[in-house]
């Protein structure tokens, strides 16, 4: 699938919030006919008070096939006392973390024309149990070391600092030149299966772990 890379600032910041189900559509259609997605930009307005003053700049990166948005999203802001630059993924529907990181990736040279790099200091991704390879990876070394009992969040942070999640976000963040200094997953618990249906409702859970790491979303800190 070629991917063609276009700057449109005038965009609304909606068409992106906008999300459908045509990714679905595009792998099945692909040996066909292949669909050509477009990966856009949009300069979010800084109206909030809370964001006024904080942030010089933000921007919602999306990808866009047959006028239609996909689910993936990237927001990537800038603080205004230091310049640093914080990134953020959003979506829906599950997907793999690799691919996610790859998506990311995708997007890099369209993003390095708005923000400096060099400058990433934090990134967020959703909860372990949209990223079917994390969460399994993630709750099968936990059960091992700690069952299925709650974890203070220091312990949570050294677990995940030597986890299958840290060799990935390590490997993305090595092409920087940077590492991570610390996990935190906010209002972290262990969700049990029976609960996924919530989060992920139109999926087989079949393959999945009994229990996921759970929160509101995946910080990563990341050093200077």
């Amino acid at each position: 699938m070629k991917t063609i890379i276009l700057s449109i600032l005038a965009l609304a910041l909606l068409s992106c919030n906008n999300s459908s189900q045509r990714e679905d559509i595009i792998s099945s259609d692909s040996g066909k006919s292949p669909i050509d997605t477009a990966l856009v930009k949009i300069e979010n307005k800084l109206d909030n008070s809370f964001e006024v003053g904080f942030y010089s700049k933000s921007f919602t990166y999306c990808w866009i096939a047959d006028k239609d948005t996909l689910d993936f999203r990237i927001g990537i802001t800038e603080h205004v006392r230091d310049s640093s630059v914080q990134l953020r993924i959003f979506h829906r529907n599950p997907i793999l973390f690799s691919k996610a990181l790859d998506k990311i990736n995708e997007s890099l040279p369209l993003i390095e024309h708005d923000f400096n790099l060099d400058k990433l200091d934090y990134l967020y991704f959703e909860s372990p149990v949209f990223y079917k390879d994390m969460t399994t990876e993630l709750s099968r070394s936990y059960e091992n070391e700690f069952g299925k009992k709650n974890i203070s969040y220091n312990q949570l942070n050294e677990y995940l600092m030597d986890s299958w999640l840290e060799k990935k976000v390590g490997a993305f963040l090595n092409q920087f030149n940077k590492s991570t200094r610390r996990y935190g997953i906010e209002k972290f618990h262990l969700l049990e299966k029976e609960y996924y249906g919530q989060y992920l409702p139109n999926s087989d859970l079949s393959d999945y772990p009994p229990f996921s790491i759970h929160g509101m979303g995946v910080s990563v800190i990341i050093n200077e």
